[in-house]
């Protein structure tokens, strides 16, 4: 009885030794696994725009730093159009371990190195073939356009 009490009351005093920060569990980076359909794809990684990873030919993996801004993954192929897809940057689950103990110090470790985000371990680019007379793009942009830079390169049109 006693050495079950003891077992007990051991791990309710650990408990807190164990939950961890983000900071350690996961690291400032994270290693993200880029496949498409169809395989052997050049890929760019995008973190925040700027380029930040780059694939030969997929699948294929890169490292990138853990951040507050989507990655976006854009592809090219011969015979299709440049493709791309977004990596989410979400909430870090080791983040709660800091919480659920009320480890404020950890928080803000986690926040000042990045590891309070996270992103899926995956992410896959579904290639679209190109009509058979027009021609793929035959480089990767050094950085990706945002949604709004897109839209302000669109020449107006005339009515």
């Amino acid at each position: 009885m006693i050495y079950k009490t003891f077992k007990i009351s051991t791990l309710f005093a650990a408990l807190p030794l164990l939950a961890g920060c983000a900071s350690i569990v996961s690291g400032g980076h994270q290693t993200i696994k880029i496949t498409t359909n169809p395989p052997g794809a050049q890929c760019a990684v995008y973190q925040g725009g700027v380029q930040v990873g780059y694939i030969k030919s997929t699948p294929g993996s890169v490292t990138v730093s853990r951040k507050d801004s989507d990655l976006t993954v854009g592809c090219i192929k011969p015979h299709y159009d440049f493709s791309n897809a977004q990596n989410t940057s979400d909430l870090n689950g080791w983040v709660f371990g800091n919480l659920g103990f009320g480890n404020l110090i950890g928080v803000v470790v986690d926040m000042a190195t990045g590891s309070i985000h996270a992103y899926d371990h995956s992410t896959t680019v579904n290639m679209v073939p190109l009509a058979s007379d027009i021609s793929a793009p035959s480089a990767l942009p050094d950085q990706f356009p945002g949604p709004i830079q897109r839209l302000n390169s669109i020449p107006p049109t005339q009515h």
